[in-house]
């Protein structure tokens, strides 16, 4: 049940959650831990004790569903705004993160402030050419990317000037955005922050393209799929792991033939993604 005080511990925190805005789970716990001390706040446990008891709350260590209520005490708050702090984990890593999400996500344009209309625009395009990568990729190459920056065309099917040094520093702008993800082998694929703030358009506009986790029903990019081409199944590396942990014959959770997880969704860890793009 989320406590209906709000306090400047939540505004604390909030704050600190707007300067990030994408964050390890483990930061957000310890960026509340601070916000307590810096203003002497209670946690919900506290406050539930500080008004049945009518005592003097002492400040104690949260746990975790002091820490989920927190959240949700944030989140009744941004409402109004069309914000939410939102939790997933991470595909790549399967660190648990919050990221700080519009709830609009019908237009692309609600998340990516601070684009021009020919940015994002370009954007769009690269997120378009990932998503339809050609055997669930899920991935082009830089090379790609930048290539594709003269194939912008307005509405009237105009070309749209973008430069290649331009798209270069563009695309740099989207990676340290953290709306891109670049590997070490120059491969660029959709960040937790996309598939976080975007999932809606995401599940929506592509909704033959994008596949989904098996097991926790997430939009799954980079994973694993079963060895039979029929079958539906889909893991994130983290959910497989966990899944097949005691396992001694691993077996598909859908159609329970052999799982050697060697079938990958994206690409390989020190893979190369083609240097032009094919679409699906």
């Amino acid at each position: 049940m989320t406590s209906a005080v709000y306090t400047d511990t939540h505004r604390l925190f909030l704050q600190a959650v707007i300067s990030r805005r994408f964050m390890k789970e483990d930061t957000a716990k310890q960026l509340y831990s601070r916000a307590c001390q810096a203003t002497k706040g209670m946690s919900p446990t506290e406050i539930r004790s500080h008004f049945d008891k009518h005592q003097t709350a002492k400040i104690v260590p949260f746990d975790e569903d002091d820490f989920t209520e927190f959240v949700n005490a944030v989140n009744a708050s941004l409402n109004s705004v069309e914000l939410e702090i939102r939790r997933t984990r991470d595909e790549a890593t399967g660190d648990d993160v919050l990221a700080l999400t519009n709830t609009n996500e019908q237009k692309i344009a609600q998340v990516a402030t601070g684009y021009t209309p020919l940015e994002l625009e370009y954007f769009k395009h690269l997120l378009d050419a990932i998503v339809m990568a050609d055997d669930e990729l899920y991935c082009i190459s830089s090379t790609a990317a930048v290539n594709e920056a003269s194939k912008l065309k307005n509405k009237d099917n105009k070309s749209l000037q973008l430069t290649k040094s331009g798209a270069e520093e563009l695309l740099s702008r989207f990676i340290q955005d953290k709306w891109l993800i670049k590997s070490k082998t120059g491969a660029l694929s959709l960040s937790t922050r996309t598939l976080l703030e975007l999932q809606t358009f995401l599940k929506e506009g592509y909704e033959e393209q994008m596949q989904e986790c098996t097991l926790c029903l997430e939009i799954l990019t980079k994973g694993q799929r079963c060895n039979v081409a029929a079958c539906a199944a889909r893991l994130h590396h983290h959910c497989a792991k966990t899944y097949y942990e005691n396992m001694n014959n691993p077996l598909c959770p859908t159609c329970r033939s052999p799982w050697d997880g060697k079938v990958l969704i994206g690409l390989g860890p020190n893979a190369e993604a083609p240097q032009s793009i094919r679409r699906r």
